[in-house]
């Protein structure tokens, strides 16, 4: 029953459900990475590769490990539960192409695994036993949760390169990637081998699943809503919500519906029949991350910092 935020200049924020303040935290370093919360530990990283463990109740710092490395993913958990022990891990990548994992509770390194020679980018996908990662240039990894061994490597085109904002997702048996150009990959999970590739022109290199991870979802820099099969890369249908110059977006998703969050301030809801609904108005302030209470209640970021509660009526 609490918020947890971290900011850029490194101070985490609790807070309650009427927007009171329980405790704050400072830790030394830039935060550009998002935080993941286990129990009664919340985890963070620095950008200068420091891994913060702090008591999610009090905000008192329980460990501090430095990697030496500037880390450049986000944090992702992983099972790392045995025959005899039980545990839980933190993944990451660094500007240095290498992959960390670390106990969650001990900061014991479990493994550490060079994958590239450029910088990781965006968060860990987590499938199974299996982590994907992705480099800043062409390139994804798939290495085994337990070890950090390199399962298979899938090399793009050199025109279809990654950015910071560029996402991967993954619905159990594929993995599917947007480069910058708006190329859509999608690959086979278990053995890395490409299935289909499709170009959408002139999209946001941002994507997200539907509900039933069947479509794809992308939004033209023209402000529509196109919906890709996750099964063969057609298209399956299109909906213009009128925002000319449309330049980023902020998705997140619940059992019933995808949400939407633009630049300027207004937020949408997907439904399962692909129903578009506008639930804010624009406030010209960009909306930076959206996360769920509820179903019904759901709480927005923006880009000064202030967080919104709402509840769907």
């Amino acid at each position: 029953n609490k918020i947890y935020n971290a900011t850029d200049d490194g101070l985490v924020h609790c807070y309650l459900f009427d927007g009171q303040e329980k405790w704050s935290a400072e830790v030394f370093g830039n935060i550009k990475s998002n935080a993941v919360v286990f129990k009664d530990l919340f985890l963070t990283a620095t950008y200068g590769g420091d891994l913060f463990s702090i008591n999610s109740n009090n905000g008192d710092v329980v460990q501090v490990i430095g990697v030496g490395e500037n880390i450049t993913t986000d944090l992702s958990l992983v099972d790392l539960t045995t025959t005899t022990l039980k545990s839980k891990g933190v993944v990451f990548g660094t500007e240095a192409g290498n992959i960390f994992c670390y106990d969650i509770f001990t900061f014991e390194m479990i493994w550490k695994i060079n994958l590239s020679t450029h910088s990781l980018i965006s968060k860990p996908i987590i499938v199974n036993d299996k982590i994907i990662f992705k480099n800043s240039l062409t390139s994804l990894y798939c290495v085994n949760v337990k070890s950090g061994l390199l399962i298979w490597k899938y090399d793009f085109k050199e025109k279809e390169g990654f950015s910071n904002n560029s996402n991967t997702l993954a619905n159990g048996k594929s993995i599917f990637a947007l480069s910058t150009s708006g190329d859509i990959t999608a690959i086979d999970l278990m053995v890395g081998k490409q299935l289909w590739s499709t170009n959408i022109i002139d999209v946001i290199p941002q994507m997200a699943f539907s509900i039933d991870k069947q479509k794809l979802i992308l939004l033209s820099k023209e402000g529509e809503i196109i919906f890709i099969s996750s099964k063969d890369g057609k298209q399956l249908d299109k909906i213009d919500l009128m925002k000319p110059d449309t330049f980023s977006f902020i998705t997140a998703e619940n059992e019933e519906k995808v949400f939407i969050g633009f630049y300027d301030g207004s937020l949408y809801s997907i439904d399962k029949k692909n129903k578009v609904q506008q639930l804010t108005s624009p406030t010209n302030i960009p909306i930076t991350s959206i996360g769920f209470v509820k179903e019904d209640e759901f709480i927005v970021n923006d880009v000064n910092g202030k967080i919104t509660f709402y509840k769907i009526k």
